[in-house]
């Protein structure tokens, strides 16, 4: 509503506009909400004026309602929770004649059961799940510099927005298929953080990027709920993490790779009871594009991840994880997405970890059914092998969750929704 709010403010400011709504028209001459891209559609020709004027908003509201199905923590448990987030996003060039330059403020909140409680896994099966918040969630500013090939960002944002994604795990409602979960302290949902990051577009489709974020959520801080106070504070709060990649074409299927390091420089406890100051770790990323019918919709595609870290302070000494989303399975349901993956995380063996399992291994299927064009339906069905690595107290967990999700929103919203 806020961001509604802004825009009329904005477009209103500027004067009359010949912007014409496109949404379409049912047979009794109104906006037909079931055949439109969006919830709220263009607004009677105020969405394209805005747009016009270098500024878009976006917002999208998602619902989980699970059932832990049997073993897990809590045999036979529920949990309802939604999430919602909103933002603006300003052209610079199209706002004031300054090219390259993107200016983002958004807001997000989560209410309801951490699901997670229930099913006892480390790898937390929804990628909303959290304890309750609202928080002014991004506020940043990048700028593109010579044709595109360099950029520069900083402000409070989400890591994952430009670290170690896979664009084709992006359906799924485990949160491992988002970032490797090897990545201690990653400044991602629910706590983005202040930042400064570097891109660089480079000859051949390789490209490198770099990021330095606060880091102090290690320490208990919800950055995702604070201002940039931390960021400027200890050195030892520090987050950094760099990667560098190839995006490349096969017989016209596109695939990128990436390898990334991270490093956080905080003061880290060892499972001997020792200290560190500071740790490491690696991931990979891939994606690929397997299929695509030039004459349909048909389309498969398909991701691989890798992860380590330093089992001496981290409960999680490894990750691998696979899958694939297909897009249009069925021949009537053109844009309903249908996916399959596993990942599996080995639990650290370092003295004192006190892991009884060496692994924990999920196995997520769903089908994403496309109800309009602003709004989907997902059952999903997850199987987890040892969650949380506790041994006969929880030697497995089969979970099914149905989530909605309407959206009326920019293209590349965060993976985890």
């Amino acid at each position: 509503m806020a961001s509604t709010l802004v825009v009329g403010a904005v477009v209103a400011a500027a004067g009359p506009s010949n912007a014409e709504t496109s949404d379409e028209i049912d047979a009794g001459g109104a906006p037909n909400v079931s055949t439109r891209d969006t919830l709220i559609g263009d607004l009677g020709g105020l969405r394209p004026a805005a747009t016009s004027h270098g500024l878009t908003f976006d917002a999208v509201a998602v619902g989980d309602y699970s059932i832990v199905l049997d073993g897990g923590a809590e045999p036979r448990a529920t949990a309802a929770r939604y999430l919602t987030e909103a933002g603006v996003e300003l052209d610079t060039a199209a706002a004031f004649g300054w090219p390259g330059g993107t200016l983002r403020a958004s807001y997000l909140g989560f209410h309801g059961d951490n699901g997670n409680l229930d099913s006892g896994d480390i790898q937390v099966y929804s990628n909303i799940d959290e304890t309750p918040l609202d928080a002014f969630y991004s506020l940043w500013y990048r700028q593109d510099l010579f044709d595109e090939r360099f950029a520069i960002k900083l402000g409070k944002m989400d890591a994952n927005e430009d670290f170690a994604y896979v664009d084709n795990g992006d359906q799924f409602l485990n949160s491992s298929p988002g970032f490797s979960p090897t990545i201690l302290a990653f400044p991602s949902y629910p706590d983005p953080a202040t930042a400064i990051a570097l891109f660089a577009k480079l000859p051949g489709g390789t490209y490198a990027r770099a990021g330095i974020y606060d880091g102090s959520s290690l320490n208990g801080r919800r950055t995702g709920t604070r201002g940039p106070d931390d960021f400027l504070g200890d050195d030892s709060d520090r987050f950094s993490v760099g990667e560098a990649g190839l995006k490349y074409t096969i017989d016209d299927l596109g695939g990128r790779v990436g390898v990334g390091y991270w490093r956080h420089d905080g003061d880290f406890t060892r499972f001997d009871g020792g200290t560190e100051d500071s740790s490491k770790g690696v991931y990979v990323v891939w994606d690929q594009s397997l299929y695509d019918d030039p004459s349909s919709s048909f389309a498969i595609d398909g991701f691989a991840q890798y992860g380590q870290a330093d089992e001496d302070v981290s409960e999680l000494a490894s990750h691998i994880g696979a899958g694939i989303q297909i897009t249009g399975l069925i021949d009537d349901r053109p844009d309903d997405i249908t996916g399959l993956m596993a990942s599996r995380v080995d639990f650290s063996d370092a003295p004192g970890a006190g892991f009884i399992e060496e692994h924990e291994t999920a196995i997520e299927v769903f089908h994403a059914i496309q109800v309009t064009g602003w709004m989907a339906l997902k059952p999903d069905f997850q199987y987890i092998v040892n969650p949380g690595g506790m041994g006969s107290k929880t030697p497995r967990s089969s979970l099914c969750t149905a989530r909605s999700r309407s959206s009326h929103d920019r293209p590349g919203m965060a993976a985890w929704v």
